[in-house]
């Protein structure tokens, strides 16, 4: 359940708190969907039997943009805003790929707001976020997240 505030200005009580999204798992099935849009064609991604005899822990490996993509959909398990006008990505700044990420691996995500920071139109959220490995806690993937939230009308 996501850690609820009302206004985006409230965000900034929870400044320094860690939050998690639920766990959750990249099956092949989500990787051969990304793959047929994105377009990579690493054998690593896709070729279960060589990966089986290939690659460590015998799984193919969840393309990094995947991971990626996940973020706006696990922040929003991490926290909630009630009322707010629109929220915009302004920014991904040092993201970092961790350590490869097999299918079918449980993971979730761990988030840290640095800061919150009221402007006359919007509220400005700086997160740290890292998409970690269930068993492990290794981050798979670390990224500063940088959200526009706009103040209603």
């Amino acid at each position: 359940m996501p850690v609820q505030v009302d206004r985006p200005a409230d965000l900034v009580a929870l400044v320094g708190v860690e939050l998690k999204s639920e766990i959750f798992v990249l099956t092949q099935s989500d990787v051969d969907r990304f793959l047929a849009f994105s377009g990579d064609r690493q054998w690593i991604h896709f070729d279960v039997e060589r990966a089986r005899e290939r690659l460590p822990g015998g799984r193919t490996i969840v393309p990094g943009n995947l991971l990626i993509v996940q973020l706006p959909r696990l922040l929003q398990q991490a926290y909630a805003v009630a009322h707010f006008e629109k929220c915009y990505v302004a920014e991904y700044r040092q993201v970092r790929f961790r350590h490869p990420v097999g299918t079918g691996v449980r993971l979730f995500l761990q988030v840290k707001f640095l800061s919150v920071t009221p402007t006359r139109s919007f509220v400005r959220l700086e997160a740290a976020c890292a998409i970690n490995c269930a068993e492990s806690c290794r981050p798979a993937l670390t990224a500063i997240v940088v959200d526009l939230f706009y103040n209603p009308r």
